[in-house]
């Protein structure tokens, strides 16, 4: 439920996008994140780092975006959070005794140094593979974009093509295609880091269960 809850926010940019367009889910990804931030500091006394990192983000790329009427800025979010989280697990296996997962599940986990430096790695290459998935598809949708902007057309670059109809440019094609590569960035921004973290996760889990199976041995 917990991992649910930590994607709220992008399943509810999921589902806006596609009735009410892109700059209404980015308004719904800020406010969900927020009443994600604030239910964690209710219930258990304290912000959440990532998810206080997250919201900041959040307000100055998806503001941006808004402010501008320009989706690279949301969408660029996406990778320099992930990249950020890459760098301060990479940088905790060499500032203190502990690496930043240890601290985060070592009260649960019992682990050796060895193992906590292996997951860590381990996440830290699963974030940056996750940023530079995300940034192939961001380059993809804008450059599609910028093509059917620059084909010609009456129109003001601002527009929201999500919710745009193609068929009132000549340039039908392109308007499609750059409409479809901006809602395969949505999808992977939804079911690509979902199911990503859901690997990373698996494969973690197999990890702890064999030094486990080995200590018992």
């Amino acid at each position: 439920m917990k991992f649910l809850f930590d994607f709220g926010p992008i399943i509810l940019f999921f589902v806006i996008y596609k009735y009410f367009g892109l700059y209404s889910a980015i308004y719904a990804m800020i406010a969900a994140t927020f009443v994600q931030l604030m239910y964690a500091r209710l219930s258990t006394g304290k912000f959440v780092t990532s998810q206080v990192l997250t919201f900041i983000l959040l307000i100055v790329f998806g503001g941006i975006s808004i402010a501008l009427r320009d989706p690279a800025f949301v969408m660029w979010k996406v990778s320099v959070l992930y990249v950020i989280f890459a760098l301060a697990l990479i940088g905790s296996n060499f500032v203190g005794s502990k690496t930043l997962l240890e601290r985060m599940m070592g009260k649960e986990l019992e682990l050796p140094r060895a193992i906590w430096v292996r997951l860590t790695w381990f996440w830290s290459f699963g974030f940056i593979a996750i940023a530079i998935i995300n940034a192939y598809f961001v380059n993809i949708a804008l450059s599609t974009r910028q093509q059917f902007f620059d084909s010609g057309i009456a129109l003001d670059p601002k527009i929201d093509l999500s919710n745009f109809d193609c068929s009132q440019v000549l340039v039908k094609n392109l308007c499609l295609i750059a409409q479809k590569s901006e809602s395969t960035w949505v999808n992977f921004k939804l079911f690509g880091t979902l199911g990503l973290t859901l690997v990373l996760i698996v494969i973690t889990v197999l990890l702890i269960s064999k030094n486990i199976k080995e200590k018992q041995t």
